[in-house]
């Protein structure tokens, strides 16, 4: 072992009494002021860990922000009676926000800047130690990741807000942010641009091009006997911290194709498509070292489904990565807190009757939604999200411990992902059974033959259908074989278009509005459902993919809200269906 491991062994062994997740009381909670010293708080090799770790407590602070700012103001949830006027004042679509602590971005600049404090930190630290840096086999790792929650960062500031200032300079003092020299007040399509840029380009560390992509493992660094089962290891945890780069590219890919589809530059849009396709279909071919751990939609997921949030940690079929919390370190969320009413909770937000309705649709031969059943329960009369701690659960035996984990991506989005681009690549056939019934054994042969790439043995049509594809979907040796993503819930199946009937415009549109539909009903209160329909909403340049999911929750209000969504707010300067906040 190089010298690098026998540092953090030592201070891990300080931290962790005994390298036990549960027994190290510092862990995620260093004091704000000590993350970051300034000038002179780089200084050693731990503190390269230890700095980053830093970075990860503001992750923590801001993990559950995203779902009070959008799904307040979207397809299902409203205030109840216990409620207050930040949370109503973001449903109402108020105009005006100021002064309004949920709606103020503060918490994400947070990240933002420990980020570039740290990469600053990371660059002048090897330019100054490149022997110490050369003993190590991490510095690149670190400094990717740091990259990488940069650019996580900076895309859920442009899908909440619209907008954001863009800085790459480390901020040691204030500043006056109509300084244009370091401040760039960058639209949702610019920030998506740059965010590309920050993962697809090396940075240039010195003499050193660092490329984003880099992968770091803690449980390889200071816990290497679990290396190939990574079960077992508690530093697990800290790994599923970081948003892993091929989940990020595609979210950012996407975005981009949206907007490439908005001004029909068709090529950019179709070379982003094939790159989500590629990468979202390598991702779920791959396997965990050591780990029978796949994500994949098969009988389990049926079953298991309601343990994705109600565990006491983050399920590995479905967490692709996630903020981890743990309520006795008093590393904290509040979403008990906005959505339960059990002492000493608030109940804050609860779901509409509107929203819970979309659930009873298309059951097919099912009495009911697995997805209903775990996201909404009735107490006392009273509706509630449930999926985060269902009231008298054992894993959460107290209704105050807000230690729910937060997913940043998880399998169900891959999926999705994936749905959209084999949409506008004009692979229905796919798309229809990625989305519905799966794929049974007839299917083996052919997914062979692309996988072993005996392409003569395939036909034009079903390569171009199912290129990319493997035996990975037809094998059961991974505990399953894949039943679809509806499929394996047993519900209805969707009416996925093609251009038999139709023209290939007609059939996506149609599909894109099917699968927008979707992520209201599998991501509901996750912070990912408006994102996601704001996305379609700038490819198609129409407002209403979200006003007309949104507003008839508003009941005699729809008009009103209606109008809000589809103005440019006089505070931010953009559309309504972003959360305004005046940055200038």
């Amino acid at each position: 072992m190089k010298k690098s491991f026998l540092y953090l062994s030592s201070i891990c062994m300080l931290l962790w009494s005994g390298a036990s997740f549960t027994a190290c009381d510092d862990f995620f909670q260093p004091e704000t002021d000590d993350a970051l010293k300034g000038d002179d708080y780089m200084s050693s090799i731990t503190e390269m860990a230890t700095g980053y770790l830093g970075i990860l407590t503001k992750m923590q602070e801001i993990g559950d922000k995203e779902i009070y700012l959008t799904d307040t103001r979207g397809e299902l949830l409203e205030p109840t009676e216990q409620s207050i006027a930040p949370l109503i004042a973001l449903y109402n679509y108020e105009e005006d926000l100021t002064g309004n602590a949920y709606a103020d971005p503060a918490g994400y600049y947070d990240v933002v800047i420990a980020c570039n404090d740290y990469i600053s930190k990371m660059t002048a630290f090897h330019r100054d130690h490149p022997e110490l840096v050369a003993e190590t086999d991490y510095f690149e790792g670190l400094l990717a990741s740091a990259i990488r929650v940069k650019a996580w960062t900076y895309m859920t500031l442009a899908e909440i807000y619209g907008q954001a200032l863009w800085f790459d300079d480390p901020i040691t003092s204030i500043k006056d942010v109509n300084d244009a020299s370091i401040f760039s007040l960058l639209n949702t399509a610019q920030i998506v641009s740059r965010c590309v840029d920050l993962l697809e380009k090396p940075f240039q560390c010195n003499n050193l091009a660092i490329n984003p992509a880099t992968d770091f493992s803690w449980i390889a660094w200071v816990d290497p006997e679990h290396a190939q089962s990574i079960s077992e290891s508690n530093y697990r945890f800290w790994d599923q911290m970081t948003p892993p780069y091929k989940a990020m590219l595609s979210r950012l890919k996407l975005w981009d194709a949206a907007f490439q589809d908005a001004v029909g530059n068709q090529a950019a849009a179709q070379a982003d498509y094939e790159m989500v396709a590629d990468t979202i279909l390598n991702m779920l071919h791959t396997t965990f070292v050591g780990n029978v751990t796949y994500w994949k939609r098969g009988a389990r997921v049926l079953s298991n489904y309601d343990k994705i949030w109600n565990y006491p940690t983050p399920n590995q079929e479905e967490s692709v990565s996630a903020i981890i919390y743990d309520y006795t370190k008093n590393q904290t969320n509040q979403l008990l807190y906005h959505f339960s009413h059990e002492y000493p909770n608030k109940y804050l937000l609860s779901p509409s009757e509107v929203g819970r309705a979309r659930f009873t649709e298309n059951l097919g031969a099912a009495s009911e939604d697995k997805r209903a059943n775990c996201l909404l329960k009735l107490y006392d009369g009273r509706w509630c999200i449930g999926k985060f701690r269902p009231m008298y659960s054992s894993v959460r035996s107290n209704a105050y411990q807000d230690d729910v984990h937060i997913y940043t991506f998880r399998s169900a989005e891959l999926y999705l992902w994936l749905a959209e681009a084999l949409n506008h690549l004009g692979r229905f056939e796919a798309l229809s059974h990625i989305m519905n019934d799966g794929f049974n054994s007839t299917y083996s042969a052919l997914f062979t033959n692309i996988e072993t790439e005996k392409i003569d043995s395939i036909s034009a049509k079903d390569y171009f259908q199912y290129k990319g594809f493997s035996s990975y979907w037809v094998s059961s040796k991974t505990g399953a074989t894949f039943q679809g993503f509806r499929g394996c819930l047993g519900i209805g199946q969707l009416d996925i278009w093609n251009t038999v009937n139709h023209t290939k415009e007609e059939a996506i549109q149609h599909n894109d509005s099917l699968i927008a539909n979707e992520w209201m009903l599998e991501c509901a209160c996750e912070g990912k459902v408006y994102p996601n329909l704001i996305r379609m909403a700038e490819r198609y340049q129409d407002d209403d993919i979200v006003a007309s999911r949104v507003t008839p929750k508003y009941g005699a209000k729809a008009a009103e809200i209606e109008g809000k969504i589809k103005a440019i707010n006089p505070n931010s300067n953009v559309k309504g269906y972003y959360v305004p906040w005046k940055l200038r």
